[in-house]
């Protein structure tokens, strides 16, 4: 039997953005789903909201890479829970040659950032629809919207992801169902991060954020309709500059700062 109360499912939620997430929603009275991969420290968290905010958080440990997986774990909410919010936010990035990397991180990109996301929606997308207002947030990345050399496939991911989201929210109209896509740009989730961004120089810090003031403003944003959500008056500022400065010169002024990643 279902649980009577309405539940939000987080993707990626042991750190980062998927962690202020759950938190912030917490905060707003949601309660929660929690998803990472094991020994994440996720059923700590959960422990923590419930005490803090006297919300039900409810962790679920798996690798959402699997295909297998990913369908138990969908399944096992779609049987037991009442979700109208979904929040797809777990993903991965990084900084290599293409010709550098193996092929199990470049599938592991490729399965976490798009396959996972589309089929948690695919497979949630019946149980969201029974509600009269349901949300779906991907979060996406202010790399959507341009190549990135030497990350080459994680931005392509996100456009993947930007492109399903806007694609799918209108095909939703009138359904009840609400797609959301948040495009934020740099912001520190764990420190391997944060290195990366520091060596990149002053041109990549000055977009940065935190992952508490991204989370908040999106979810507000979402809160109020909106649709497509850049977080940061210079990550929009950025956006601009990327929807008309010519390609070939933004590819190559941005090779020499991310190029800075692998020194």
């Amino acid at each position: 039997m279902k649980a009577n109360d309405n539940y939000t499912l987080i993707t990626g939620a042991s750190t980062g953005l998927g962690k202020e997430m759950a938190i912030e929603c917490a905060r707003r009275g949601h309660n929660l789903l929690l998803v990472a991969l094991p020994e994440s420290g996720l059923q700590e968290l959960c422990h923590e909201i419930h005490l803090t905010y006297g919300r039900s958080a409810i962790s679920y440990e798996c690798d959402l890479a699997n295909e297998y997986a990913l369908e138990k774990m969908a399944c096992w909410m779609n049987n037991n829970f009442s979700i109208d919010w979904l929040i797809n936010n777990a993903g991965i990035g990084g900084t290599k040659r293409f010709e550098d990397a193996s092929a199990d991180y470049l599938d592991r990109i490729i399965h976490l950032n798009k396959r996972a996301t589309t089929m948690i929606t695919y497979l949630l997308l019946p149980e969201l629809k029974r509600h009269h207002e349901a949300l779906i947030i991907n979060i996406s990345s202010l790399a959507a919207f341009g190549p990135l050399p030497y990350k080459t496939v994680y931005p392509a991911s996100k456009a993947f992801i930007y492109s399903f989201s806007r694609g799918l929210g209108r095909e939703l109209r009138g359904t009840g169902v609400r797609v959301v896509v948040v495009t934020p740009g740099p912001f520190i989730s764990n420190p391997d991060v944060a290195s990366r961004i520091m060596k990149q120089g002053l041109l990549a810090r000055l977009g940065v954020m935190s992952a508490r003031e991204i989370t908040i403003r999106s979810l507000t944003c979402a809160e109020r309709g909106q649709k497509v959500i850049i977080p940061g008056l210079w990550n929009k500022v950025n956006w601009l500059l990327m929807r008309w400065v010519p390609e070939e010169l933004r590819l190559s002024l941005m090779s020499g700062v991310v190029k800075k990643e692998l020194l």
